[in-house]
């Protein structure tokens, strides 16, 4: 039988455990579905993910253990492995994810195979975050004040005493909880600030380009002016236009 890959389409039978990839409750799929597999991860004791497929009871044991720095619970590690069938892998598809040994391999459906053959070559970017790529050189248009997002130090603090004032509450409503504290509170986890100054006509390279962890994740170009400086793509956006791409 063919195996479940990336790119590669699986059947989720009704009635599997499925998991969002965000906030929300996972529950049981309501219909036998075929959909396209877009990430593979691990869920073992090591990964952000593996409290969640545990009981509220054996959660709180988890993460007291995990904090403590000791070995986890046998009963726990057994729980998993039956549920896991031995394999601590999950697929992921759209918004949501489900343990790899409760999916099956599956062939594409009638509308994919069709949509791939009639599939259009690939157009160039259109847009300036699309043609900001990797060496392309860029102009600012006018004098202005660039500013970018810094993490608030304090956002962590407030957010692990929060966290720590709730412990009694199961994960989700915890986590519900604290996110509308930290609303009622102001509190917001990056701060605006100034970067500095520049003048029209200036010009400046791409050097690199971050997503992950920077400006709520927006993309993050690494430019280069005279120096090596990273702001984000929103904070330069009105004030530049393409000289040459690489």
């Amino acid at each position: 039988m063919s195996q479940i890959q990336v790119d590669g389409y699986m059947r989720v039978p009704k009635g599997t455990m499925v998991y969002p990839t965000r906030d929300g409750v996972e529950a049981p799929s309501t219909r036998d579905q075929v959909v396209k597999v877009t990430n593979i991860f691990d869920v073992d004791v090591k990964s952000d993910k593996f409290y969640l497929l545990l009981p509220d009871e054996l959660r709180l044991r988890y993460f007291e253990a995990n904090g403590g720095k000791r070995p986890i619970d046998q009963d726990i590690l057994e729980f998993a492995d039956r549920l896991t069938k031995g394999d601590y892998r999950a697929v992921e598809w759209s918004s949501k994810w489900a343990l790899i040994a409760d999916v099956q391999p599956a062939e594409a459906p009638a509308r994919a195979k069709t949509a791939k053959k009639v599939e259009k070559p690939e157009k160039k970017p259109v847009t300036k975050q699309q043609q900001m790529s990797i060496g392309s050189v860029w102009q600012f248009t006018q004098d202005t004040e660039l500013r970018y997002k810094v993490r608030n130090p304090a956002y962590d603090v407030m957010r692990d005493d929060i966290e720590s004032s709730l412990r009694q509450l199961p994960s989700h409503a915890r986590k519900q909880a604290v996110d509308a504290k930290l609303i009622e509170l102001g509190m917001v986890d990056y701060i605006d600030a100034p970067w500095g100054n520049v003048k029209a006509g200036e010009i400046f390279t791409v050097r690199g380009k971050l997503t992950s962890g920077f400006a709520g994740g927006q993309d993050v170009p690494m430019l280069f002016r005279g120096e090596k400086f990273t702001l984000p793509y929103t904070s330069l956006e009105p004030f530049i236009e393409l000289m040459a791409e690489r």
